[in-house]
């Protein structure tokens, strides 16, 4: 799907005042991986028999307003010792976990965005939210896995797949020595964590509201799950769950989120972080139990990765396009889609489980990482 506008902000959608160019993968991160100038690639350019698309990373930039741009300034700086703290494996605390997955929201939307500017594919889209209005909007997730190599470079996994080109939702960022595996979507993990969350969410295939989530029924259970979701990982170092309460209106839900319905829900106050606000807690997911943690202030530790535990970066990286399978696949659609629409979803089954199957096939020698892999990997 090719963009049928590339001149629109990143940030906000709209049309910039000045001629700022926001660098999607921040520069300082470029210069802690490597040389920002080297060339890797960047997907495939449609317009152009799918010819592989070669470019510095210093040149993986979007459209910016100089205020859009300014102001998520500020997070870089902020996030900047909190990716350098994870790359020497140490504890980060609850409120820079809950940074960590704003910032891995703006990776991940500004890559899907930029790769639409640049790969001209013959379905052109019109995005119906940027940066802004997606970060932090939505049940997130994060599992931090740690290699035992000095190999610099960076990794965005997943991005180059159908699946992302229409549901940016699953990605995985590699950074020198970690990798950091990201998902979000709508309230995938807020009925494992005892927050509101629809009963039924179905996908509309047709009639005027075709492309939107139908949500009914809203409830939520009293025990916090475990495990939270069905999501099958390697087992990583950490792994966090983050729902997040979707503001509304509504006079029936006196919270003023979606299925809040009793203004002095003790039970809601105690899994949102801090005990109010629309963040919920972080919920940590270990092997055998949950732990809630809602303090911002509390340390998060790394688990030990040992034994039959200890996966390749290959199965790692596979295992990012069986996530986006699973979240592509796990809301059933309402109505009668097209036959292309159904030809085209099975394509994006495909092609993910490709890219997945392509990594798995890989032998121990070629899972050393030295290369940069960057959206498309030949």
């Amino acid at each position: 799907m090719a963009l049928n506008d590339k001149r629109l902000c990143v940030f906000c959608g709209k049309v910039p005042n000045t001629k700022t160019r926001e660098h999607v993968v921040p520069y300082w991160l470029l210069e802690a991986t490597g040389d920002p100038k080297r060339v890797v690639n960047f997907g495939q350019n449609y317009a152009k028999g799918k010819e592989i698309i070669k470019y510095s990373w210093s040149n993986f930039v979007a459209p910016a307003c100089d205020d859009c741009n300014n102001k998520f300034a500020s997070l870089e700086a902020r996030i900047k010792p909190v990716v350098e703290t994870l790359m020497r494996c140490e504890a980060l605390t609850v409120a820079d976990y809950v940074e960590l997955l704003d910032w891995l929201d703006k990776v991940r939307i500004g890559a899907w965005l930029v790769r639409h500017m640049i790969e001209n594919h013959p379905i052109e889209i019109t995005p119906n939210f940027h940066i802004s209005a997606r970060m932090g909007q939505k049940d997130r997730m994060v599992a931090v896995y740690v290699f035992d190599s000095d190999n610099q470079g960076i990794n965005l996994l997943g991005s180059d797949s159908l699946i992302f080109n229409s549901m940016p939702s699953c990605y995985g960022l590699r950074i020198n020595n970690i990798l950091l595996l990201n998902a979000s979507s709508d309230f995938f993990c807020s009925k494992g964590c005892g927050l509101p969350y629809p009963k039924s969410m179905t996908y509309l295939a047709d009639g005027p509201d075709a492309g939107r989530l139908a949500l009914n029924d809203f409830g939520y259970e009293k025990e916090i799950s475990d495990p939270i979701t069905e999501l099958k990982l390697f087992k990583p170092v950490v792994w966090l769950y983050q729902p997040i309460k979707q503001p509304t209106d509504d006079p029936a839900f006196q919270g003023g989120y979606l299925g809040h319905s009793n203004l002095f829900d003790s039970r809601i106050a105690e899994r949102t972080l801090g005990g109010a606000g629309r963040f919920g807690a972080l919920f940590r997911q270990y092997a055998d139990h949950i732990e809630m943690l809602g303090n911002p202030d509390t340390p998060i530790d790394f688990d030990t990765v040992t034994g039959a535990d200890s996966v390749t970066q290959s199965e790692i990286a596979a295992s990012v396009y069986d996530l986006q399978v699973s979240l592509f696949s796990s809301v059933p659609y309402k109505g009668q889609p097209s036959e292309f629409d159904m030809a085209y979803r099975q394509a994006k089954l495909d092609d993910a489980e490709a890219h997945a199957a392509k990594y798995r096939e890989r032998s121990p020698d070629q899972n050393d990482g030295h290369a940069d892999q960057a959206l498309a990997e030949s």
